[in-house]
């Protein structure tokens, strides 16, 4: 049986986010193959492993901790940590270093897509639609239209976004971004339905999940509408055959172009038939609110099987 480090936490404003994905990796991951344990990250050099609320430090020279006097060592690690240090790579080269397979992208494959701006200039490069951005210097925007998007270059789960529509907005709405990173991005708006797209790689073939339609009550689907309630998720989406078919045919390529692995959600704006990629969530949200399961439970895919697959794939 093999020992699962789940991680979980990390140092971002997404910490309590990913400690809700972990429960539910911890709650349905196959006990007859696994062993598995929640492992608190407090920052890059600092895990605790939490069991029956006492929580016990891990030695940081082998990843390995002690418990009622045997030292356990892992497996592999089933990373969730939405942001920093887990979703942004930062925490990659160090399982490498120790031979301890992940579940999350690579360290260069993890920069990128963390950071939206550099992330949507390569898919442009590449030939996908992306909005037209760019990252703002001293409050001075070039060419701008409103109504444009605001937000941090590095942060997730929408924190810091908003839609401006005039002078007077902008200035408030750069002060926001700002609390999440120094970095901030604006955006072209586009209006249109909002999709979302989950992708994975199963016994070495891209696959895709049913499409997710994101209806929010507010302006854009922000950190109110995604985790208040402000916000309806319709899966399968109803959409027609020809852009259902373009929709997962793009993420199969932008997934494999990106060299991605594990569960990947990419998320778009569909104008005039025309999918614009918005941006990549690496480490997507996996609790029970989550979009994800309610993909899988939509295609039929049994959630302990699913997070076998997964670990089964970073086999050795």
């Amino acid at each position: 049986m093999e020992n699962i480090a789940i991680v979980m936490g990390g140092s971002s404003k997404e910490k309590e986010i990913s400690l809700k994905s972990a429960e539910t990796i911890y709650e349905y991951i196959d006990r007859t193959l696994y062993k598995p344990y929640k492992v608190l990250c407090v920052n890059k050099y600092e895990f605790e492993v939490i069991d029956y609320n006492k929580n016990i430090p891990i030695q940081l020279k082998d990843f390995s901790f002690i418990l009622n006097q045997n030292r356990i060592q892992f497996d592999k690690v089933y990373m969730i940590i939405h942001g920093d240090p887990g979703e942004n790579g930062k925490l990659c080269s160090y399982f490498e270093q120790l031979n301890i397979p992940y579940t999350s992208c690579n360290t260069s494959t993890s920069e990128l897509t963390f950071n939206k701006f550099k992330c949507n200039t390569h898919l442009r490069k590449l030939g996908f639609m992306v909005p037209e951005s760019e990252i703002i210097q001293d409050k001075k925007i070039k060419n701008i239209q409103f109504p444009c998007i605001i937000k941090p270059a590095c942060s997730g789960s929408s924190f810091g976004i908003t839609k401006v529509h005039n002078d007077d907005e902008l200035e408030k709405a750069i002060y926001e971004a700002k609390k999440y990173d120094r970095h901030i991005i604006q955006e072209q708006f586009i209006k249109g339905r909002e999709i979302t797209c989950a992708v994975f790689n199963s016994k070495k073939t891209i696959k895709t999940l049913p499409i997710t339609e994101i209806i929010s009550e507010n302006d854009i689907f922000d950190y109110d509408a995604k985790y208040h309630g402000k916000s309806k998720e319709i899966t399968p989406a109803n959409l027609d055959q020809k852009i259902e078919k373009k929709i997962a045919k793009t993420s199969k390529e932008v997934y494999k172009k990106l060299k991605l692995s594990g569960i990947v959600r990419i998320d778009f704006i569909i104008d005039n038939q025309s999918p614009y990629i918005i941006e990549i969530n690496s480490i997507p949200g996996f609790s029970k609110e989550s979009i994800v399961p309610k993909m899988l439970k939509c295609g039929n895919i049994n959630i302990t099987d699913f997070i076998s697959s997964e670990l089964e794939r970073i086999s050795n």
